[in-house]
């Protein structure tokens, strides 16, 4: 292999490793935008009868000594309709894909700006001493 086609190879791997980061960080983003609207917006389910509105899983009324529980307050039904478990079920699966994205994109790019100073070290190593 010669040493252009090993530096283009290299370079494509790296931009890639990059790229498969960015695309980590963006699908675990959509899952954290998707959870946080799940939380603090509320929201309306069908029932048997009809519909149920009910508030969020964040901002609810609870009460003056603020220890009323979400379920005591809007219903077993909307506490069902959102439970903790569902929601961050997701969130826990995200860590992990957010900390491969952090790797992919940290080795991408610092595997980039060596192979830049390396390439700024033979040229500085390549002029003449004074």
């Amino acid at each position: 292999m010669t040493p252009e086609a090993y530096e283009t190879a290299f370079r494509a791997r790296a931009e890639r490793k990059r790229t498969i980061g960015i695309f980590l960080f963006i699908a675990v983003g959509a899952v954290w935008v998707w959870l946080a609207y799940q939380l603090f917006a509320p929201f309306t389910f069908h029932t048997g009868s009809g519909h149920a509105t009910c508030a969020s899983r964040f901002f609810y009324d609870d009460g003056e000594s603020g220890l009323r529980s979400y379920a005591n307050v809007e219903g077993a039904s909307c506490a069902a309709a959102r439970d903790w478990a569902e929601l961050f079920a997701p969130l826990l699966v995200s860590l992990p894909c957010a900390a491969v994205g952090v790797f992919q994109y940290t080795s991408g790019t610092v595997a980039l700006a060596m192979r830049r100073h390396a390439e700024e070290l033979a040229v500085l190593r390549a002029l003449p001493k004074r």
